[in-house]
């Protein structure tokens, strides 16, 4: 059992340890997945706010525009004076293409980079068709589309109402997707970090690593549309769309215009370093863990071996070298105790006192060595003539042997002790000359008035008594209770 218990011990205290130790790298872990979404929730209102800015800005040149148009001396003045007028030097800012003014049928009337604009009908674009359909679109921001020398637009379009609210046309801008290529561009990612912008209709307008044949692609199944316009922000981990990596992505939109922005950090590169750290601790513990279990089942060999050893020198001190049998002592201590329990459960105890008739003079005669011999003899008859686990041979002291027997009565203990004479005479036919025993035998029913003492001396004279009788003999003491009156006798 101490064994058991050192080894549940260490065992208990290795699972304590490696507990502690996950505890700490799962708070490890999260913390570095706080830490990257923090950075790119700032990183993302950043960008989110530089675009912002400058839409708002060219959307101010198309309000500017589209109230202009409606003056009544607009028409009236030289077309130098016009251009002065409707179009200021936002429309010629790096990344932003014409500001084009159309009529109810699409075609273009005015051009801010010229006064003489070629012909061109944009009737059947989304940007136009839009304004021409709905009077409160506001801001309307296009999907990407081509022109015709091959470069990427997005348009921003408001509409021109008369006075009467009805249908005048649309003023319609243009912004190159250059301008949002080269602000990705200028942005640091990981090796499978995105950054994608798009409109609230799934169309895809840039993203980060760049590629063309992205641009425009549908990304209406993604986390981000399926939460707006519930939530204008947040984050979650999902495997991309486009290109299937795991990612934490970081989504926010673009003021109030239909745009969102979102920054997808690729779980690999946010837990790079907690895995390293990882393989470093799992390692140490994992080496740690192996040490303790080899000094535990080393401990445990050690404390068996100790148990072993200390189960010998207990059944040395309680065994008789010689006969193999119990020791005196050991045959007091479990007198003792075995009379308690007959005590409690009021059952019989018996005893047989065992001495070998006339051994002082077999010993003078053949020796000690064939006295030994003797003894041992008489100590394998008693021990196997005691089958049970209760029963206790001993030997008493030098030729004299003791039996003990709980819960067993008079007449099983007689059985006994016939037993022991019949096995010695099967000996003596089998071995030679061999003495003959004598047994004294007694029988009591423990209670406080008398002691386990009184049961071996009541033993004791009956061993004498069947000396006296003229040995080889079995007597039985007449100390116990009579059946029949109910009475103690003596």
């Amino acid at each position: 059992m101490p064994a058991k218990r050192l080894f549940a011990l260490g065992i208990g205290l290795i699972l304590c340890f490696c507990a502690v130790c996950a505890a700490i790298l799962w708070e490890m872990a999260q913390k570095d997945y706080q830490h990257a979404k923090e950075a790119s929730t700032n990183l993302v209102a950043s960008i989110a706010s530089e675009i912002d800015r400058n839409i708002e800005l060219y959307d101010l040149s198309l309000q500017a525009v589209a109230d202009g148009v409606k003056l009544p001396e607009i028409n009236s003045i030289s077309p130098e004076l016009r251009q002065v007028v409707l179009f200021d030097r936002a429309a010629t800012a790096k990344d932003l293409g014409s500001i084009l003014v159309l009529n109810p049928a699409g075609d273009v009337m005015l051009d801010s980079t010229t006064l003489t604009p070629p012909p061109a009908n944009f009737a059947n674009h989304d940007f136009f068709r839009v304004h021409q359909t709905r009077s409160a679109a506001g801001l309307y921001i296009s999907a990407p589309w081509v022109t015709q020398q091959g470069e990427y637009l997005i348009s921003l379009s408001r509409r021109i109402s008369d006075s009467d609210g009805s249908f005048a046309g649309v003023v319609a801008g243009s912004m190159r997707l250059s301008y949002f290529h080269n602000l990705f561009r200028k942005l640091s990612f990981g090796p499978n970090d995105s950054m994608t912008l798009f409109n609230t209709d799934g169309a895809m307008l840039m993203r980060a690593p760049f590629d063309i044949g992205k641009i425009g692609q549908s990304i209406r199944d993604s986390q981000a549309l399926k939460q707006f316009p519930a939530r204008q922000s947040g984050s979650y981990v999902t495997k991309s769309v486009v290109d299937r990596v795991s990612r934490l992505y970081v989504f926010q939109q673009v003021g109030h215009h239909p745009l969102i922005i979102a920054q997808g950090l690729a779980l690999d590169g946010i837990y790079a370093d907690w895995w390293q750290q990882l393989w470093l601790i799992g390692g140490v513990v994992a080496a740690l863990g192996g040490f303790s279990i080899v000094l535990m089942f080393y401990l445990v060999a050690a404390v068996k071996r100790r148990a072993a050893a200390e189960d010998r020198l207990a059944h040395l001190a309680s065994t008789d070298s010689l006969t193999g049998l119990a020791n005196r002592r050991r045959l007091d201590n479990t007198l003792d105790v075995e009379w308690r329990r007959g005590m409690r459960a009021k059952a019989p105890v018996s005893v047989l006192m065992i001495d070998v008739d006339h051994f002082k003079i077999f010993n003078d005669t053949y020796g000690h060595q064939a006295g030994d011999a003797v003894l041992a003899t008489v100590g394998q008859c008693i021990a196997t003539s005691t089958k049970r686990a209760t029963d206790l041979g001993a030997r008493y002291g030098g030729e004299e042997f003791s039996v003990l027997l709980p819960g067993i009565g008079k007449v099983g203990a007689l059985e006994v002790a016939e037993q022991i004479r019949a096995r010695l005479t099967t000996a003596r036919a089998s071995q030679g000359e061999l003495p003959t025993v004598s047994i004294g035998l007694a029988c009591l029913v423990p209670d406080h008035e008398r002691t386990s003492r009184d049961l071996i001396k009541a033993a004791d004279l009956a061993l004498y008594e069947a000396k006296r009788e003229g040995r080889d003999r079995v007597v039985v003491s007449p100390v116990g209770w009579d059946k029949s009156s109910k009475r103690r006798v003596a």
